[in-house]
């Protein structure tokens, strides 16, 4: 087994660069997936699951940030199953990371194109998920810092353009119509 003890990052994103793509993930969870659930649980029924979700996402987001404290390592959940579990618990871990990152990001430019074509229903989804695969590609090969910033901004575009939607029809709000 490796000795991880005396391994050391270096730093490469900023603050609000972290702060961008961590916030940018739960926004695109908005967009592409929780839609779904607003018709089939009510608002009522989604808002106790969304409180719920937030619960058990703020408790791995501390145990996870105490983990990348305790073990710096870029191997990620691989590194930290390793030091817990040995040789299989880490071999995996690294696996379900592995497909993870093998089948996110296509399934992600597939939404992506999917998107595109209701905005512009003669563009083929399947040419503008290559598309999109091909531009953040191209973002991370250049470099992860290029990536971050990119994701930033479309990130604090998204949160404007939610701040603008809650302004638009916060006048029409009802509790009478919430559940």
């Amino acid at each position: 087994m490796c000795d991880m003890r005396n391994e050391q990052l270096k730093p490469t994103l900023g603050t609000w660069q972290l702060w961008g793509i961590a916030v940018g993930l739960v926004i695109s969870g908005e967009y592409f997936g929780w839609s779904y659930g607003w018709g089939t649980a009510g608002t009522l029924g989604f808002l106790v699951t969304t409180v719920l979700v937030a619960v058990m996402y703020t408790c791995f987001i501390f145990s996870f940030t105490e983990l990348t404290t305790a073990i710096p390592n870029a191997g990620g959940p691989f590194a930290y199953s390793l030091r817990a579990f040995g040789t299989y618990g880490g071999m995996l871990a690294g696996l379900a990371t592995l497909i993870e990152f093998v089948f996110a990001p296509p399934a992600i430019a597939m939404a992506i194109g999917a998107y595109l074509n209701v905005q512009f229903p003669t563009l083929d989804p399947r040419i503008a998920a290559i598309g999109a695969y091909v531009i953040f590609m191209s973002l991370n090969i250049v470099g992860v810092a290029i990536a971050a910033t990119f994701e930033l901004i479309v990130t604090l575009l998204a949160v404007i353009e939610l701040l603008v939607f809650m302004g638009v029809v916060a006048p029409g709000f009802s509790v009478a119509r919430f559940a």
